[in-house]
């Protein structure tokens, strides 16, 4: 998943969620998510590199996630264009929040494999390089135990029927990294 693009969606707040489907991945809201992320990627934020550092708490209560995090970038410059694009496109800070962790599901499972070869590598590596890929495994796992026992039934049979398209997505923002 792309960095920037989680980054980005880390520090929003301030809407309230209105959302009567079973799940948020619906067609309106990947067409929303779509038009919204490329303007998102367009900000420039105060510190990018501390946005990283952000993580997910280990709950599926994506209101909460967002005050949480509001509280770590409540002041910040950026947080108000932020709210400002996410309105534009009828989307709350929480159900973009959601959207977005539950888009990245896909993502995070056609890494798989690679992540299993970068993982049985380790050993053979030079010690900057395992520290690295330590690293990117260790948040690749973080986020597949925040997100995955949020995903329900009817999630699943979104991001399965939607898979492509979520991939697609992720591979055309700038600064695809884990």
């Amino acid at each position: 998943m792309r960095m920037k693009v989680i980054a980005l969606m880390l520090p929003l707040f301030g809407f309230s969620s209105v959302l009567s489907a079973a799940t948020v991945i619906t067609e309106q809201n990947i067409s929303r998510l779509e038009a919204v992320l490329p303007q998102l990627a367009k900000i420039e934020q105060d510190s990018p590199a501390e946005l990283k550092r952000l993580r997910l708490q280990p709950h599926c209560n994506w209101p909460q996630h967002v005050s949480e995090l509001q509280a770590k970038e409540s002041g910040k410059e950026y947080v108000a264009q932020m709210q400002q694009i996410l309105a534009a496109h009828q989307l709350t800070p929480a159900v973009f929040l959601e959207l977005t962790a539950k888009g990245a599901w896909p993502v995070l499972q056609s890494m798989q494999p690679m992540l299993n070869l970068s993982q049985q590598s380790l050993p053979f590596l030079q010690q900057a390089q395992r520290d690295q890929v330590e690293k990117t495994l260790a948040q690749t796992s973080h986020m597949q135990k925040v997100i995955q026992p949020c995903l329900t039934s009817e999630d699943l049979a979104a991001l399965q029927q939607h898979q492509q398209r979520f991939i697609n997505l992720a591979v055309s923002m700038p600064g695809l990294a884990i």
